[in-house]
């Protein structure tokens, strides 16, 4: 059984120092010195390694207050995304007497679950006050496996009603981030969409991707090296960005953490124990850099994913996968990752 650490970066760096520190004691024993000494050397890089990725932890996330009611309009292409994304936000909105509307955009594909996860949604945004007008629920997204350009030109549309019928003084949407098809759709749509006249603050919310960068994703990082504790020990950290943007942290109480524990535990169709544990943690929210109209999330051809795909054609791939674990892509388009000027087509 393996010791799950949540959040808690810190303890992954001293579990390793100490691995690396009895390594380096065992080279003092008469006769194994050499069996010692590559796996004090080895384990003494990992300590650096992560070492610095948990100081670069420290230096592109910092905290974020919410002290004032605002009009907060949330994006999701999916019931449980808005919860992950900005379920404090929502709680700390309302308590503060301000107006949250949550927007939902694609339709579950799987026979009687769209009216299952819709009835999960309306429960967990119950803990927040919500009530059945502060929820929508559209048909917005193409297939998860196809590409339809004039769908999302309609959805475009219709967005565009949503921003100016609500006008939001905050919008929360997916992190354009290569993790899944329909987030990635729907940050793309509202960089198009945005004007100089929307006044507003948008925020994007990182929520998983494939992509892995020392300087970008130290919580990956982290998590990759705690694989080498012997298979003993499991980190779980945070959603990292993928362009090195400050990751603002929501300042929330013990009680509004709770509360967010409360809304993730109403998705039962969505392994609801499994979003508390792993998705638990104060909204994590990058300020969106407008108009900047980007092709794919990250450069591919030069990625940890792709190398990763390259090594399981070579490999046996269940190896690769046990030492260099990764999404095989963006969901929808496994293999490679979101090209929105496929997904979008010509004008």
């Amino acid at each position: 059984m393996k010791l799950r650490i949540d959040f808690r970066p810190s303890i992954v760096v001293a579990l390793l120092a100490a691995v690396a520190f009895l390594f380096w004691l065992a080279t003092r024993i008469p006769g194994v010195f050499w069996f010692a000494l590559p796996f004090a050397l080895f384990y003494s890089v990992l300590v650096a390694l992560a070492a610095l990725a948990l100081l670069r932890t420290r230096m592109i996330e910092r905290w974020m207050d919410w002290d004032e009611p605002g009009r907060l309009l949330i994006l999701a292409p999916h019931e449980d995304d808005c919860v992950i994304s900005a379920g404090g936000l929502g709680l700390r909105n309302g308590r503060l007497g301000g107006i949250t509307r949550v927007v939902y955009l694609a339709r579950d594909e799987t026979p009687d679950l769209p009216e299952r996860r819709e009835a999960e949604a309306r429960g967990a945004w119950r803990v927040a006050g919500l009530g059945e007008d502060d929820l929508l629920f559209f048909d917005l997204m193409p297939p998860l496996k196809s590409r339809d350009p004039e769908k999302l030109r309609k959805a475009a549309a219709v967005l565009r009603g949503v921003i100016d019928e609500f006008n939001p003084t905050v919008l929360v949407m997916p992190a354009f981030e290569g993790g899944h098809v329909h987030h990635d759709m729907v940050a793309a749509l509202i960089d198009r969409l945005l004007t100089p006249a929307d006044r507003f603050a948008v925020f994007e919310a990182p929520e998983y991707s494939p992509y892995a960068s020392f300087v970008n994703t130290p919580h990956r990082i982290l998590a990759l090296a705690a694989r080498w504790l012997f298979g003993l020990v499991a980190y779980n950290g945070p959603p990292d960005g993928v362009d090195g943007r400050t990751i603002l942290k929501l300042r929330m109480s013990p009680r509004e953490l709770a509360d967010k524990r409360r809304m993730l535990a109403a998705f039962v169709s969505q392994n609801a124990p499994s979003l508390v544990t792993t998705r638990g943690y104060p909204d994590r929210l990058i300020a969106c850099a407008r108009n900047l109209h980007r092709r794919r999330p990250f450069d591919f051809d030069r990625s940890y994913l792709r190398l990763v795909l390259a090594l399981r054609r070579r490999l046996p791939a269940r190896l690769v996968d046990r030492i260099l674990p990764v999404q095989l892509g963006t969901i929808g388009r496994m293999g490679t990752i979101t090209d929105w000027d496929a997904e979008w087509g010509k004008a």
